[in-house]
């Protein structure tokens, strides 16, 4: 059967395009993942209005118990209301579910913490306005962001279509990451689960000498050890190398 080791859930603003390739990538042998997705709009509302579709998505994805855990994938979306937001999130999918749950903010700070980083760089696909929110919040989570800098940094927010951003290729989430590493940062985050950048992970952490992760890979690495799945994975970081 498809899953035999493991089922995961997972809950994916409706516009990514990114997210469920990249875990079906990740996920070991004989782990199965599966969707549900929730309406989302690239703006501070919508990321923040997610919150209402999680109960429908939660229920459908535990039905007859499919699922041994259920992840809610968005970085942003996952912490837009505060430093203990994802805690909550967690809660409202376990409380509709009764499954195992996590969210890819706790992913982060799980990853972070076994990497022992508390200075990250941050590279991601969004405007200067959700840079802002999402640089205040990493650092009211406790982390030291070093520099962030966004490939639509340019646009207003209302400008920017989330399908802008599933379409940019692996090559841009590189060029950012290697523009936003300094002498000072103990990590390189990618962050969004719709900008793809697994396949350049291991090329950065070579050239870097530092841990990178990204908002996928973290969220799939912590789904696994949140069920007791130790694999380690080749191609796809030092995280899942050696944590």
């Amino acid at each position: 059967m498809y899953g035999s080791r493991a089922r995961i859930g997972l809950i994916v603003p409706s516009s990514n395009t990114v997210c469920e390739p990249e875990m079906a990538r990740l996920a070991p042998d004989n782990v199965a993942v599966y969707a549900s997705r929730i309406l989302f709009t690239p703006t501070i509302e919508g990321l923040k209005d997610m919150k209402n579709h999680v109960h429908r998505s939660a229920k459908e994805l535990s039905s007859e118990g499919i699922c041994q855990l259920i992840a809610f994938c968005c970085t942003v979306g996952s912490m837009i209301g505060g430093a203990g937001y994802d805690g909550d999130l967690a809660r409202m999918i376990h409380e509709a579910s009764s499954t195992v749950s996590v969210t890819t903010t706790t992913a982060v700070k799980a990853a972070l913490s076994s990497l022992n980083v508390k200075r990250v760089a941050m590279a991601t696909p969004y405007t200067r306005q959700t840079n802002e929110i999402e640089k205040k919040i990493m650092q009211i989570m406790g982390y030291e962001v070093t520099d962030i800098v966004g490939y639509h940094d340019h646009l207003e927010p209302e400008a920017l279509e989330n399908d802008m951003i599933g379409r940019l290729q692996p090559e841009e989430a590189y060029k950012l990451a290697k523009a936003v590493n300094g002498s000072i940062n103990e990590a390189i985050f990618i962050s969004c689960t719709n900008f793809r950048a697994i396949e350049i992970i291991d090329q950065l952490e070579q050239e870097t000498g530092k841990p990178v992760i990204t908002s996928n890979q973290v969220t799939m690495w912590h789904s696994l050890r949140s069920l007791g799945i130790m694999d380690s994975l080749e191609g796809y970081g030092r995280l899942f190398r050696e944590n």
